[in-house]
């Protein structure tokens, strides 16, 4: 169905079709609801972070047709630890497929240590509105939920609050700030052998 490719950097036609794909996603997600992501710019002056990105394309041929879109996009910010931050986006047409769980399983094949031989041991990652299709990959996946946050909003302002921070909640509200939605990190322990998760 798809095909992954991992990218040391992405190309000037490449880099077009993912800020589109985000921008498509943004309008659809706060239509429904969610809050947004934007696809995450290369930090220069951060050295000690190997930075890796995977495309999802569609594989041509399928319904007859030649168009070889991208469906998923990943990236990796992996520290020298072999902790990571993610960044997954799923193109909105292609949501509730498994196409996200199928991009983390194909590249978990490659060779070498953590995952798909990055050295990456824990992934963290944010699910933005806690997103239903999110936490039923984080299921598949054998994440946990780390940690959550507010949105807080008060017009065109926003604030992220800890909701466990009961002080910061009430004068946030005292400020006239109310709460839009809630984020979810899950984190995510790459199992020592492949296919094996760890529980």
């Amino acid at each position: 169905m798809i095909t992954v490719e991992v990218r040391d950097s992405l190309g000037a036609d490449e880099a077009a079709e993912l800020v589109a794909m985000f921008a498509e996603a943004a309008d659809y997600d706060a239509e429904a609801g969610f809050s947004t992501a934007a696809l995450a710019e290369p930090d220069a002056a951060e050295e000690n972070l190997i930075v890796v990105q995977a495309i999802a394309r569609l594989n041509p041929g399928l319904h007859g047709s030649t168009a070889t879109p991208i469906v998923a996009f990943l990236r990796l910010d992996i520290d020298r630890a072999g902790g990571a931050e993610a960044q997954l986006l799923v193109h909105r047409e292609y949501r509730s497929l498994g196409v996200g769980t199928l991009v983390v399983e194909l590249l978990a094949q490659r060779p070498g240590p953590g995952f798909a031989g990055t050295g990456a041991v824990r992934i963290a990652c944010w699910a933005r509105g806690a997103h239903p299709a999110a936490e039923r990959m984080a299921q598949r996946l054998g994440a946990e939920v780390e940690r959550s946050r507010w949105l807080l909003l008060r017009g065109p302002e926003s604030i992220y609050v800890d909701p466990e921070d009961s002080a910061a909640v009430r004068a946030a509200r005292r400020d006239g700030y109310v709460h839009e939605h809630t984020d979810v990190c899950y984190v995510w322990r790459v199992p020592s052998e492949p296919g094996r998760r760890r529980r």
